[in-house]
């Protein structure tokens, strides 16, 4: 009896550290993407997103790369293709790798602000979520300070913890800060191997 305890123990022990070690991975990732601040919150099926950042890139700079939204590519998503673009407006049909690598198909729709510094974007007709976000820039000089606001009203329930879904949310913004690093060519002391300059 005593060996099975032990045995139980040190499963229990293993699955804290491993727990522990994936939560404190996260955290690091989101630092060296640039977040600074979140608050993630729910009132029934509406989620509310805020998060700051900064991104090491002239406010401009960093603008025309989320502008640019079709040349985006990453571990997440997978092609981006243009639908439509008029003036300061464009829709993307944007191919998100899912759960189980189920590719996921999403439309948005983007408007740029560039006298206001701002962002917007919205799904259409997502038979999951309604989402509406908002990229507010800040010009400091050589960075650039982002306030993310974003809503999405679920319109299907899922069967998930509130915690796996907060993840999931914080998990896309800061996937999208590296995405944003990535088209920019910045790299953090950590990707560079420089442990002077960050």
């Amino acid at each position: 009896m005593k060996t099975v305890l032990k045995i139980l123990g040190g499963v229990v022990v293993l699955a804290v550290v491993a727990i522990v070690g994936w939560h404190y991975y996260q955290l690091h990732r989101a630092r060296q993407a640039g977040l600074l601040t979140e608050n993630i919150t729910h009132d029934g099926d509406i989620w509310k997103a805020d998060f700051t950042a900064r991104i090491p890139a002239p406010e401009q700079t960093v603008f025309d790369a989320i502008k640019n939204v079709e040349t985006t590519h990453s571990d997440q998503v997978k092609a981006v293709r243009v639908v439509s673009q008029t003036g300061n407006k464009k829709t993307v049909d944007m191919d998100i790798d899912g759960p189980g690598g189920q590719l996921i198909t999403t439309e948005l729709a983007f408007e740029y602000m560039p006298d206001e510094k701002k962002i917007v974007y919205n799904t259409v007709n997502n038979p999951m979520f309604d989402t509406q976000a908002v990229y507010q820039l800040s010009d400091e000089g050589a960075s650039t300070f982002i306030d993310y606001h974003q809503n999405t009203h679920m319109l299907q329930s899922l069967p998930v913890p509130d915690g796996v879904i907060k993840q999931v949310i914080r998990g896309i913004f800061v996937a999208q800060l590296e995405t944003l690093k990535k088209q920019l060519n910045i790299k953090t002391a950590d990707e560079s191997g420089d442990d002077d300059e960050p």
